[in-house]
């Protein structure tokens, strides 16, 4: 079991040391800030329709914002529970991504299916990121050009997405909440057969990482640059590719954070495959 109190090993990497460490050393202390408040009588309240928040996400993120202005006061934070001014971030050239709870949802129904995320962009780019499942144990972290690793007993374990080419053979990892009928049309229309149901968005796009999966599709509207950093960071540090759904790379530190064009993730093998499906089926945009 992870404690904040362990000083783990860097991962082989040679850039973004002090990044990294900081990364790490700050989710691994925010995990027991989360599981404080994840017994049965959690207070939820809601920020919009379907848009739960708890005193833990609150908690987490100031934890966490803290952490990183007082360790990098010249880079720009974007954080999903901070009032957020453009101004203060729009010149910066790194920007730190923070969710302080992804899939709130399942964590007001304690499921343990949320994480914690914090990603670095640099000029516009994901780059660094780390995502942490208290619940679970389970930490993922990458570095855009060095690699991607899980920690486990035996230390860091590098990270390598699957190798399938074949729709047919691949597993679609889909939302445990919030079923879509656009994806069902999608599995059918591609001949995916087998799917894992999971929460938080940053968990799924992990899957694919951890080879439990091999493409994610959110075909809607909705998420936002904390969703999608710190993963992405991991998944193309392990080999695979995300992009909205007409196929563009994400760019971070916009003046509006918000992602209105969906996300496709892979293994970058069925990539190509799959936007050519989402053109044909017309599914894009919200």
């Amino acid at each position: 079991m992870l404690h904040p109190s362990d000083s783990l090993p860097l991962p082989p990497i040679l850039s973004f040391r002090r990044e990294m460490e900081e990364a790490l050393r700050l989710v691994l202390a925010a995990g027991p800030l989360a599981l404080r408040y994840y017994t049965p009588d959690m207070v939820v309240e809601y920020k919009g329709e379907d848009d739960p928040v708890t005193q833990a996400d609150r908690e987490v993120n100031a934890f966490l914002v803290r952490g990183l202005r007082s360790a990098f006061p010249d880079d720009g934070i974007l954080a999903e529970e901070s009032a957020d001014d453009p101004t203060t971030r729009l010149g910066r050239r790194r920007l730190w991504c923070v969710d302080p709870l992804d899939g709130t949802r399942e964590f007001t129904e304690r499921v343990d299916q949320w994480s914690i995320m914090v990603g670095l962009a640099v000029a516009g780019t994901a780059t660094l990121g780390v995502v942490y499942s208290p619940p679970r144990d389970l930490l993922l972290a990458g570095i855009i050009s060095e690699g991607a690793w899980v920690w486990d007993e035996d230390g860091w374990r590098p990270l390598r997405v699957s190798s399938v080419d074949d729709p047919g053979q691949a597993v679609m990892a889909v939302s445990r909440s919030h079923r879509s009928d656009k994806v069902d049309a999608l599995m059918a229309a591609l001949g995916i057969r087998r799917e894992i149901r999971h929460g938080s968005v940053g968990m799924k796009i992990a899957l694919l990482a951890l080879q439990k999966a091999d493409v994610y599709v959110h075909p809607t509207r909705g998420t936002k640059e904390w969703d999608l950093c710190a993963p992405e960071a991991i998944l193309h540090a392990a080999g695979g590719m995300m992009t909205d759904l007409y196929g563009r790379p994400f760019r971070y530190n916009k003046p509006d954070p918000a992602n209105p064009y969906g996300i496709v993730a892979s293994n970058g093998y069925l990539h190509p495959i799959v936007l050519r499906k989402i053109e044909e089926l017309g599914i894009r945009g919200a």
